[in-house]
């Protein structure tokens, strides 16, 4: 399984970050490594990014790692949306949009985001 990779949405090119079950914290990290490389390459203001986090393990370690992805992508990021935000997620997720001030849309299923970036 591909766990960063560029799909398509209804004509729409997304970066699709998917550690949707993940146990493995240092295979996580790497996909954010990884996606990061990618999303930089990117024209400013032009990416979508589905980020899904359903039932993925993190560490502190691993939310470091996602705040640098976050501050990095920031400027090539056009629209950005999770998908398995829940408990403790939630307020991580809240505290990263502001810190980086990116808006980041949070919805309860891959489809429902994915509609969402295809729109934007």
């Amino acid at each position: 399984m591909t766990r960063a990779e560029f799909i398509s949405h209804k004509g729409v090119r997304i970066l699709d970050l998917d550690l949707r079950g993940s146990k493995d914290v240092d295979e996580n990290i790497a996909v954010f490594r990884l996606a990061r490389k990618m999303a930089v390459k990117e024209p400013l203001l032009s990416l979508r990014l589905l980020t899904d986090v359903t039932d993925a393990h993190y560490t502190a370690e691993g939310i470091k790692v996602v705040k640098e992805f976050s501050k990095a992508t920031t400027p090539n990021i056009k629209a950005s949306a999770v998908v398995g935000i829940d408990g403790m997620k939630k307020i991580i997720v809240m505290s990263l949009i502001k810190l980086i001030g990116r808006d980041i849309q949070m919805f309860d299923t891959r489809e429902q985001a994915l509609d969402w970036l295809a729109a934007k």
